[in-house]
């Protein structure tokens, strides 16, 4: 029994030493693979960071997250620092940044000193601070249009109750035109005045 573990155990360094060196190559779709085996004869944290570093490398962004998450079960903090900060990159690049910024946090409440995650943070919170802005820009445009725009007001005739309307109207001109021809066919002309 302890031979087959012995055996096992140094199967995965082996794995893990090769996707180590084709990570150094940036061959990292090959590291990743040998990654993964490593993972699938002994899971370690180390091995978790590492396979997140080489997806991440390899734009397998959401796969990456995921590696870097296994890696903090069981590691030491500054290994969690790594991952967080990693992490936190990985959720930049995809725009996720409220999820960003707390991996962020999570980095510099392990690791105080890391300047790097300090300026990132930073980084990501003026991002959104902007996005925020741009936001709140856009939705008082939308109001200011919506306020100029004079909205039609609907009517509560139906379209026979309109037709009735006009005709009527059309009855009311017709008359009003008729009395006024006879106004002027009845009005006799005044006599021109002899000077």
């Amino acid at each position: 029994m302890l031979l087959v573990t012995q055996l096992v155990s140094a199967q995965e360094k082996q794995n893990l030493q090769k996707g180590n060196m084709l990570y150094k190559k940036q061959e990292y779709d090959k590291a990743a693979d040998e990654y993964k085996k490593a993972e699938e004869k002994k899971k370690t944290p180390q091995t978790s960071y590492n396979l997140g570093n080489a997806l991440y490398k390899s734009k397998k962004i959401e796969e990456a997250e995921k590696a870097y998450d296994n890696s903090l079960e069981d590691a030491d903090n500054n290994l969690k620092a790594k991952a967080y900060y990693n992490k936190g990159v990985a959720f930049q690049q995809q725009k996720k940044l409220p999820e960003c910024i707390e991996a962020y946090k999570n980095a510099l409440r392990i690791n105080p000193d890391d300047a790097e995650a300090r300026q990132n943070l930073q980084k990501a919170l003026q991002q959104q601070q902007q996005q925020q802005q741009k936001q709140d820009q856009k939705q008082q445009k939308q109001q200011q249009q919506q306020q100029q725009e004079p909205k039609p007001q609907k009517s509560k005739l139906t379209p026979k109750q309109v037709e009735q309307y006009l005709q009527s109207l059309r009855e009311k001109e017709k008359q009003v035109q008729q009395r006024v021809a006879k106004q002027r066919v009845s009005t006799p002309k005044q006599p021109e005045k002899d000077w």
